[in-house]
């Protein structure tokens, strides 16, 4: 999440208050240990204002010049505002203002709703290998279709943001439907929210973040006794506010209960014996009953079937071995189980058509590679839903081959803190994206933001080259729950593809 704290004229062309504005505010992102940045807006006023409107009474031209900084000033609060480990952002007005861009070092340009259909502008903008944020207000999807082809052109690392051009918006106009709708046409960018609704109103940058959003711009500054805000920007203290109610929501989406499985466990049936078993006996499904309470290292009712189903093989005790005798009602202990875990045979098909599928692709392994299976359903059903993953570098930046066989698909997840990139190597791959279907092309590298749900799959098989941010264990959240509720273990295997065949459960990332 980026917040976008927009100084804009609330230094009222002052120095000093700036350094203000700047020391509350890079507090308030250290207290809330959030990623800030504080903007700035450049005009150079000799041209960017006709020179027979130079002095008029017009409103904006008397604030603009009223709160007009030179270039010395911004340079002095710039290098101010990175002293407190805040990231510099601008949004140049005109083209003149483009040298600053550069000669300041600004870490991210911001493209203002008035100036999206500045063509002059946008495409010098589009020349500049920064990150661009690029306000939405007052136009249309179909005109941010030739925004984002432009930019794209350039290949630009760019975000829209929805916004509404009014100071303040009320909450009644705000149309948030709007970033979906964003999110459906421009799947693989980042979509934020850029608002100016009162700091008396209830704010709506929470939802617009429970809407996906990753970006928030807010007016702010700070009062004093002959400084008053106007109607839509916020103190620190509201500021905090908004940080909490977002803070609130995020970890209301994401925590992930430590409890649940020791609270629900003890509420679950455990499998007992009906008759006495023998060592070597193999376990039929009404040998069983299930009855409370589970004892400590006994099989509970998650791990009787009496046909393949949902139950997982290597966690059904059904048409398992026993390996000592077991009196009738005595409770089932799962060490009391010898499973075969490994289908070689699978594995071997599994390892053998990996093999031709990276010849064909010019990849190529080493003993240095973690390979390993990832079987969402099993390894029964691995043809059907998994994907085979080579990593090649897991550090600050991560590279990972990701392997398709005919007629697979890997199931719909999102990632909590890694952003990746998927390019097509060979074969054929369907990705859907926030539920729009890209075809993926040898040469168009497509980007997938953290927390965007995506899928994808293939006919014929495929190979991807996957560049991202660093890879976390358990950073996949998986729609299909039963996924999610499993253990990492449960659905990775290791294998070896170029010694004999050599393969352990167990050991994903």
């Amino acid at each position: 999440m980026l917040y976008i704290f927009e100084m804009a004229n609330n230094h009222q062309g002052s120095v000093s208050h700036a350094k203000k504005i700047i020391d509350e505010f890079s507090t308030l992102a250290q207290e809330k240990n959030i990623n800030a940045g504080i903007k700035f807006q450049f005009r150079q006023l000799d041209s960017f204002i006709h020179e027979n409107f130079q002095s008029s009474d017009l409103k904006f031209v008397e604030r603009f010049n009223s709160t007009k900084l030179n270039h010395d000033q911004f340079k002095e609060i710039i290098d101010y505002a990175r002293s407190k480990n805040l990231k510099v952002i601008a949004t140049p007005f005109d083209n003149e203002s483009l040298k600053w861009i550069e000669e300041f070092k600004i870490d991210i340009i911001k493209i203002a709703s008035c100036s999206n259909d500045d063509w002059f502008l946008m495409k010098e903008i589009a020349k500049i290998n920064k990150k661009i944020v690029i306000s939405t207000g007052g136009n249309t999807i179909d005109h941010f279709k030739k925004v984002h082809a432009l930019f794209k052109k350039y290949r630009r690392d760019f975000a829209f943001m929805h916004c509404v051009g009014e100071y303040p918006t009320d909450t009644s106009v705000a149309n948030l439907s709007r970033i979906t709708a964003l999110q459906n046409e421009f799947p693989s960018i980042e979509i934020g929210f850029s608002t100016h609704e009162s700091p008396m109103e209830k704010s709506l940058t929470p939802y617009a973040v429970a809407l996906g959003c990753s970006i928030v711009e807010k007016h702010v500054g700070v009062e004093t006794e002959n400084i008053k805000l106007n109607e839509y920007s916020l103190t620190p203290a509201q500021m905090s506010s908004v940080i909490d109610e977002i803070r609130f929501f995020e970890n209301s989406k994401h925590g992930v209960s430590q409890k649940q499985t020791k609270t629900l466990q003890k509420l679950k049936r455990g499998i007992y014996v009906k008759r006495d078993l023998k060592k070597g006996d193999v376990i039929n499904f009404e040998d069983l009953y299930l009855a409370m309470p589970v004892q400590k290292g006994q099989a509970d009712a998650s791990m009787m079937d009496d046909e393949w189903g949902w139950v997982q093989r290597k966690n059904n005790v059904v048409g398992q071995v026993v390996q000592n005798d077991i009196t009738a009602k005595e409770p089932l202990m799962t060490d009391s189980i010898v499973s075969d875990m490994v289908d070689k045979k699978q594995l071997a098909k599994i390892k053998t058509m990996a093999l031709s599928s990276l010849e064909e692709a010019n990849v190529t392994i080493t003993h240095s590679d973690n390979i390993e299976i990832s079987c969402h359903y099993g390894i029964e059903n691995f043809f059907d839903t998994g994907a085979l993953i080579i990593d090649k570098v897991n550090r600050a930046y991560c590279k990972k081959i990701l392997l398709m066989y005919p007629n697979q698909s890997h199931p719909t997840h999102h990632h909590l803190r890694k952003e990746e990139t998927f390019e097509l190597l060979s074969g054929d791959c369907k990705l859907i994206l926030n539920g729009r279907i890209i075809e993926l092309q040898k040469g168009k590298p497509i980007l997938i933001n953290k927390r965007v749900p995506h899928s994808f799959s293939s006919e014929k098989g495929c190979v991807i080259e996957e560049i991202s941010t660093t890879h976390y264990k358990n950073d996949s959240v998986y729609e299909d729950l039963n996924i999610s509720k499993m253990d990492v273990s449960d659905r990775k295997i290791k294998i070896n593809l170029i010694d004999a065949s050599v393969f352990d459960y167990g050991s994903g990332i």
